[in-house]
């Protein structure tokens, strides 16, 4: 404001000619330029440094929560292997064998277990839905992040889901029995009829899938942590 009262004086001065009225009005004008565009670079300067600390404080929090969210995916991946296991070992089972076991008095039992891994995303989706993914100034970092959280998170849900489908369809066929009938007989005689068996194999070859899904997110998530590491050696 003294500075633009400093130029409507000078060109109020009677005492000056023109060309050193306007020399003078052109270096008041000069500041007052200056003096706006240095107060703009301090404001984008400190409103970029408070994005990049918002940034910073998401990404080693992310890093953590990705941690957990690994162990949660191995832990699953863990149980899945062993059903595979376990369902393949039906498969090989006949009359014979449930005869043997009858037999002898052996108790066999098996689950029919299903899955919900369901990895943390609250802090992802808070700074996602605030607009502020793009302050993340590494790309191939905020790449990773939402390949991460829109790839390969989900295709764990939607091959999980499809995998459950089929579970449930074994708990169906061993409530109604091989004549879909209710029945009282041993679940493994059940399990072990041309329908059993068949969805058997189909859970089988779902859990690749599953599988398939576990590893993608695991390879992911370690491929964002070292990056965050790699960014602020944390």
């Amino acid at each position: 404001m003294g500075h633009t009262k400093k130029a409507i004086k000078a060109m109020r001065n009677k005492e000056h000619g023109f060309g050193e009225k306007v020399k003078e009005v052109l270096i008041e004008v000069a500041i007052i330029i200056f003096a706006v565009s240095f107060a703009a670079f301090i404001e984008r300067t400190r409103e970029h440094a408070k994005e990049q600390g918002e940034a910073k404080e998401f990404l080693l929090g992310l890093s953590q929560d990705i941690k957990h969210e690994e162990q949660q995916v191995n832990d699953s991946k863990k149980q899945m292997l062993k059903l595979v296991v376990d369902y393949s070992k039906l498969l090989h089972y006949n009359s014979k064998t449930i005869d043997s076991t009858e037999k002898n008095h052996i108790k066999e039992s098996f689950t029919i277990p299903k899955f919900n891994t369901r990895p943390l995303n609250g802090r992802y989706e808070g700074f996602k839905s605030s607009g502020k993914i793009q302050t993340i100034e590494n790309d191939s970092l905020r790449n990773n992040i939402l390949k991460l959280y829109q790839e390969s998170i989900p295709f764990i849900e939607f091959s999980e889901n499809a995998f459950n489908g089929n579970e449930t369809r074994i708990e169906g066929i061993l409530f109604l029995g091989e004549n879909d009938k209710a029945t009282d007989d041993n679940p493994l005689r059940v399990i072990i009829s041309p329908r059993g068996k068949l969805a058997l194999t189909f859970a089988i070859s779902y859990t690749n899938g599953v599988l398939t899904g576990y590893d993608r997110m695991i390879a992911q998530s370690e491929k964002v942590r070292k990056e965050i590491k790699k960014e602020y050696g944390e």
